[in-house]
């Protein structure tokens, strides 16, 4: 199999190791419990897709692990998974972009706080699973080794 490298968003105080420990590759949403109707698709069961990695890159990225170079597509809703119920909330693998222009960008709309945080950057195996912003280009990893540690200076 071919690695996938990732970037994660990643408490600087806490040791990027443990990303390579099997029992710590479990992505989950942020914030509350996460089920429920789903707020995304609205029940519809499809949703725009938009790799934000593709995006960023003003062109399709060759082998983009996320979308394979369509960059915009409509598919099933990755958080209900069509059901427009969201029920299955934990997800196999580590949450993260094919890169880190796509990482940043969807922290940006989020007006996420990356105090205390870098980006860790991840290779390992691309997860069978979805995550749950995969819409967005969000892809899970199971990583085998971190390829470097970035500052929120690097774009």
């Amino acid at each position: 199999m071919t690695p996938v490298r990732g970037f994660h968003s990643h408490p600087a105080d806490a040791d990027p190791a443990e990303l390579l420990r099997p029992e710590n590759q479990v992505s989950t949403p942020w914030g509350g419990p996460g089920r429920g109707p789903c707020e995304k698709c609205a029940g519809y069961a499809r949703v725009h897709h938009r790799c934000l990695s593709c995006v960023e890159a003003g062109e399709p990225i060759r082998g983009c692990p996320a979308c394979g170079g369509r960059v915009e597509w409509e598919d099933v809703c990755p958080s209900c998974e069509g059901d427009g119920e969201i029920t299955r909330i934990e997800r196999a693998g580590v949450s993260s972009f094919p890169t880190l222009p796509g990482l940043r960008r969807y922290l940006d709309k989020r007006d996420a706080d990356l105090t205390g945080y870098v980006f860790v950057e991840l290779e390992g195996e691309l997860s069978d699973d979805r995550d749950l912003d995969a819409d967005e280009g969000a892809i899970l990893v199971f990583p085998r080794r971190i390829i470097e540690i970035h500052d929120q200076s690097i774009v």
